[in-house]
Order: structure tokens, then C-alpha cells, then sequence
């Protein structure tokens, strides 16, 4: 349990016995759901059909799931979530190991129960993220591949596989007397994620950050941008770290394609690069970049300027994305060819 980089201490928390076995829910057809035009609505982003919503590059061959094939796997997600009664307006913590196709369907899917999301720390021990949940008045917890979670504070629900990838469905066993519930009771209705600032200006803060603080920016952007269907975004930013929902939701607002590749190759900035613009010109590249200068700069000068500045990349865009401020996000970006300036 301890591969991959995994924290002992947080191996130590596996405990025998409570491997459940892969279980997956058959397709049935779910009810309506909310009859607003959200952009993560199933009936909405059906619409783009045979458009590659999501690769995975890096892997022996690239993964490429369609908009239709999502639909169809989102479907079979919220039918899971239903048949484990995670009622309507639930919180449900996201504990991954990195992005994948099964985590970006798992967040469409937990958006389309009418539940909204929050991302933890895929390190943090079972004690400090029950700790965690129970302040931000979050019941319900899924965890992705070998992660595992303590049963003195978690009871296991069900499980079920995403594109091979094991999913586990767990609830908060008791409320904690010890940690006052700091979300606002009632949370607004369009609620989309729940989110924990650093704490870099001092103690850790829950933001709950609804819908409408979205959309507005993410459409705004989208028309500056110029964003549609022939656009490839990298989605490289932690889900930990809230500018990662500007490069998830102009896919979905436009019907553009999201890249992910291994968390890992961070260590290797040339295979990041060649995944991000790679030689074989038969290979589409991206088209928009969000990424903080440090990591940026650790393509080198000359890579930067020959591969991803000069006139044969396909890069249009490269964001600098500024964190959330009041309970909603500022979108900051723009251009090195000086096209937007938005703040």
C-alpha cells in the first residue's frame, strides 16, 4: 500500500480486511435533472457527442474518451451515488491520487446528483481529513486507486470501476464533537465545491464557493478567449488548488478537450513538454497553457522559445491564474502575445 510515493503513516491506516471488492452498477436510465442550463448539465454536454472530451497522454498509447462516451459513464456514476442514497445537496470529499479520466467523469458525476465537491490532501492521514470533513460539514468521501481510509472513522458504502480504475464510496462514521461545523447552514443552493485555502497568511480557511461564482468568469473567458471545440487544454493544476476549475469548466463550456498526463512526469519537464507539444506533427498539441511560472520555467529558455512561443506551436494562450478571493474566483490571465489583459 506504501508504493507510489505513498506516506507510511498513511499505509498504516489500511486495515485488513476492508478491501471491498469492485463492484460495477449496471446502466439505468437517471431522472431529469435540474431543468437550469448549468454547463456541467449531462443533457447539455451530450450535445457535443463524438468531440475527444478527455486524453490521457504518456500512457503506452493515449487514452481518448469522447463527450458521448462520458455521458454514458456519468450516467452510470450518478446511478451509484443514487443506489448509496447520497441524498441532493450532499458534500462529497474527493480524496485522488492525481487526474485521470475517472476523476474528471467522478466530479461531472457528483455535480450532476446535485451534490458539490471537495478536494482533499490524497496525503493527509485519516484522522486529520475526518477532521477536516467534519468541520466543513462533509459526509460523504470517495477515494480513487490504492488510497485507503481508517474504519475507526469511515464506513465503507460501495465501490465501483472507472475506466479500471477502483473507486470507493465511504460516509463519516460519527460527527465529531470536538471540531465545530464551520460551513453555513443552509449552503447555497447551486453549491459547486467546498475548498481549503493553504493557510500561507495563517490558519487554513473553508471557502464554499457556489455555482454562480462561476459561470460568469468561465463564459467571460471563454468569449476573450476565443475557446470551441478544436481547443486542447492541459488540465494540470492540483484539484487541491482552485484555478484547476478554469481549465475544467472552459472544456465543458465549449466543448474543447481536456489533456491530463501522470503527476509524476512534474520530475521529468521534458517529458511534460513533449506531452504538451509533442514532435510528431500528426499528434495535436495544446492550444492553452495555465501553469505557475516556476513550472513553466523549468522548460528551459530554449525549449520555451523553439517549442512553445515559436510560430509552428500550437499554443494560442498561456493563463496566470490568481487564487480565490471572497468566495469567488478572479480570473487574472494573459496572453504572452499581449491579446487579453482581464482582471
Amino acid at each position: 500500500m506504501a508504493s507510489d510515493g505513498m506516506n507510511p503513516e498513511l499505509a498504516a491506516d489500511s486495515s485488513p480486511g476492508h478491501e471491498p471488492s469492485p463492484q460495477n452498477v449496471g446502466l439505468e436510465t437517471p431522472a431529469v435533472v435540474d431543468l437550469t442550463d448549468k454547463l456541467y448539465d449531462i443533457d447539455r454536454i451530450r450535445a457535443f457527442k463524438d468531440v475527444p472530451f478527455l486524453i490521457s497522454r504518456m500512457e503506452p498509447t493515449d487514452t481518448i474518451v469522447t463527450y458521448g462516451d462520458a455521458v454514458e459513464e456519468i450516467q452510470i456514476l450518478v446511478n451509484f451515488l443514487r443506489m448509496n442514497e447520497v441524498p441532493a445537496g450532499a458534500g462529497i470529499a474527493l480524496r485522488i491520487t492525481e487526474h485521470t479520466p475517472a476523476s474528471s467523469l467522478m466530479i461531472l458525476a457528483i455535480l450532476n446528483n446535485k451534490c458539490h465537491f471537495f478536494p482533499t490532501d490524497k496525503m493527509m492521514l485519516s484522522h486529520d481529513l475526518f477532521v477536516q470533513m467534519s468541520t466543513a460539514g462533509v459526509e460523504y468521501l470517495l477515494v480513487n486507486k490504492h488510497l485507503t481510509v481508517a474504519p475507526l472513522y469511515f464506513t465503507f458504502l460501495g465501490s465501483i470501476l472507472v475506466f479500471k480504475e477502483d473507486y470507493r464510496l465511504y460516509t463519516v462514521k460519527t460527527k465529531s464533537a470536538d471540531h465545530a461545523v464551520q460551513a453555513k447552514k443552509p449552503l447555497p443552493a447551486n453549491m459547486c465545491y467546498t475548498i481549503s485555502t493553504t493557510g500561507t497568511t495563517g490558519k487554513p480557511k473553508l471557502v464554499h464557493v457556489p455555482y454562480e461564482c462561476i459561470e460568469p468568469n468561465i463564459v467571460g473567458l471563454s468569449q476573450k478567449l476565443n475557446v470551441s471545440m478544436a481547443d486542447i487544454i492541459y488540465l494540470g493544476t492540483p484539484i487541491t488548488f482552485d484555478p484547476f476549475v478554469v481549465e475544467f469548466f472552459l472544456a465543458i463550456q465549449n466543448g474543447a478537450t481536456l489533456l491530463t498526463s501522470r503527476h509524476s512526469m512534474r520530475d521529468f519537464p521534458s517529458k511534460v513538454l513533449s506531452a504538451l507539444f509533442p514532435d510528431n506533427l500528426a499528434t495535436p498539441g495544446i492550444t492553452i497553457l495555465q501553469m505557475t511560472p516556476s513550472l513553466f520555467r523549468q522548460f528551459g529558455a530554449s525549449s520555451i522559445r523553439e517549442r512553445v512561443l515559436s510560430r509552428s506551436s500550437s499554443l494560442r494562450y498561456f493563463l496566470e491564474f490568481y487564487s480565490l478571493v471572497a468566495n469567488h474566483f478572479l480570473v487574472m490571465p494573459s496572453s504572452l502575445h499581449g491579446r487579453i489583459r482581464v482582471s
